[in-house]
């Protein structure tokens, strides 16, 4: 008989929707989170990169910031 059984936990924000941007509240800690990493990983790298080198934030990205939960 098996009681417990668990397969990897993937992180998925409550609402389902990707979390891509800096954590203000930790200096230097970038935040992306999301279900289908896989397939968004080039676009989410290339919008990560800029925002963390050139502090350039894509507004296509306002949406997903981690502040929307506070």
């Amino acid at each position: 008989e098996l009681d417990f059984h668990s397969v990897g936990y993937r992180p998925t924000p409550v609402d389902g929707f990707p979390i891509i941007g800096r954590a203000q509240s930790v200096s230097g800690l970038y935040v992306a989170v999301m279900h289908s990493g896989i397939t968004l990983a080039p676009a989410v790298g290339l919008f990560a990169a800029r925002e963390i080198l050139d502090d350039a934030r894509d507004p296509l990205l306002e949406p997903y910031g981690l502040g929307r939960f506070t």
